[in-house]
């Protein structure tokens, strides 16, 4: 009797390991899916806030991947195409998928909602801290100066507001070469910007999920510098100029070859002037 009662024992335990290693498998293909998901050209999808993107075209691999988009609403185009970050537009595109699921589905989220919600909760308190803020004016039809951004971007540079006003033009400036659609001069002008308290893009591990940054763009352990910028994107064409006011906020670091870049940190809030 007490053998057969041993062996029932014994079963149950190994079918429970068999249930459990099995759900630790489905969880850990599903990360890697999730990692091996790359934006294509044509590709279009929701953002939120009432927007979608189309990629356009991309460039580099895996972290290290940006594409050139446009964004659009009901009523079509917003703006002029950009450049962003892969993980910036896949993690807005979680999101919304994330709202579009059952409730009881989108509260099963791992640590990084965490990390969000106290990277947010630490710019509010820098903002309160030691911030360097420039007074915000309204726009004017003056703000067109394409005479660019001067300053040290090298890459022994010290982070500055300066820099970082020249890595966020530098990524406007991309596209103006004049062939097809493309503007042939970009300029930039900051109505306001706001440096906040740096921090560290330490690496986490999450039981179900694995190993992962707060920022996935930046290299393990790089001191980011969170940035809030609005300004003026003109574009001049052969004919004509175009204006727009965008609002957005920027992480600034140094890349994995020395490099200082600002990559966009959000979704842009842009109002089309002319």
């Amino acid at each position: 009797m007490t053998k057969r009662i041993n062996l029932r024992v014994l079963a149950m335990c190994l079918l429970t390991a068999f249930v459990l290693s099995g759900v630790s498998l489905l969880n850990q293909n599903s990360f890697a899916q999730e990692q091996e998901r790359k934006l294509v050209p044509g590709e279009k999808f929701e953002v939120g806030g009432g927007q979608s993107v189309e990629i356009i075209q991309c460039r580099g691999e895996g972290r290290d991947q940006e594409c050139e988009v446009q964004y659009y609403r009901a009523s079509g185009p917003e703006g002029k195409p950009m450049w962003q970050w892969a993980s910036q537009l896949l993690a807005a595109e979680a999101r919304v998928l994330a709202v579009k699921q059952p409730k009881e589905k989108a509260e099963t989220g791992n640590q990084r909602t965490a990390d969000n919600a106290l990277r947010a909760k630490n710019d509010d308190d820098d903002a309160d801290a030691t911030p360097t803020v420039k007074a915000e004016r309204p726009a004017s039809k003056e703000d067109c100066s394409f005479a660019g951004i001067a300053g040290d971007t090298s890459k022994t540079a010290k982070p500055s507001e300066q820099l970082f006003k020249a890595r966020i033009y530098y990524l406007y400036n991309l596209a103006a070469n004049g062939t097809g659609s493309a503007p042939l001069k970009v300029g930039v002008t900051f109505l306001s910007f706001q440096m906040n308290k740096s921090f560290t893009n330490i690496v986490r591990v999450d039981p179900a999920f694995g190993a992962y940054r707060i920022n996935d763009a930046a290299p393990p352990n790089a001191t980011i510098y969170p940035v809030a910028s609005k300004h003026i994107v003109c574009e001049q064409y052969r004919n004509s100029t175009m204006r727009r006011q965008v609002e957005n906020k920027y992480a600034c670091f140094k890349n994995r070859d020395g490099e200082w870049v600002c990559g966009a940190d959000g979704i842009p809030k842009i109002t089309q002037l002319n």
